[in-house]
């Protein structure tokens, strides 16, 4: 299956988790490209599967990573998304309601996984000094297994 695993991250977590979840589907056979948003714009049209991730700042999903939602063929596709922010290091659930679901139901999407992963929270605002790195791969592996998994039934 070729798969695009396209990412958008400031602080780097999102990019860890891309990676760590593009490694996690090679691993399982599938042929993927990991492309960074703020680099490059990618052309979706030649994947069966497209996973995106984002990270938010201040309290915002970044617009070039909405792009990618918004893209003619998007609905065509099979569709994961997942988020890395300091909201899901204590509840992943509330972070996907707050911020993806209402991007899916906006833009009409039914992606087949959404995934929360916990981020990096700036010193000054962390309510909890093991929140200022709280970046766990292992959630983003098992969850890319899933997906994988779900995929091939």
């Amino acid at each position: 299956m070729r798969t695009l695993v396209a990412y958008h991250t400031k602080s780097g977590a999102s990019e860890t988790y891309a990676s760590t979840i593009a490694g996690t589907l090679k691993g399982k056979g599938f042929e993927v490209d990991l492309v960074n948003l703020k680099i490059a714009k990618p052309d979706i049209t030649g994947y069966d599967l497209v996973v995106a991730g984002t990270g938010i700042r201040m309290f915002r999903i970044y617009g070039k990573w909405k792009k990618i939602l918004k893209h003619k063929d998007i609905k065509s596709k099979k569709l994961a998304v997942f988020l890395s922010s300091g909201a899901a290091i204590e509840n992943p659930q509330e972070a996907i309601d707050r911020w993806l679901q209402p991007l899916m139901d906006r833009y009409g999407l039914k992606p087949i996984s959404i995934g929360s992963f916990p981020g990096l929270i700036p010193e000054k605002m962390a309510q909890k000094p093991e929140h200022m790195n709280a970046v766990k791969p292992e959630i983003a592996r098992q969850w890319a297994e899933e997906l994988a998994d779900k995929l091939r039934s």
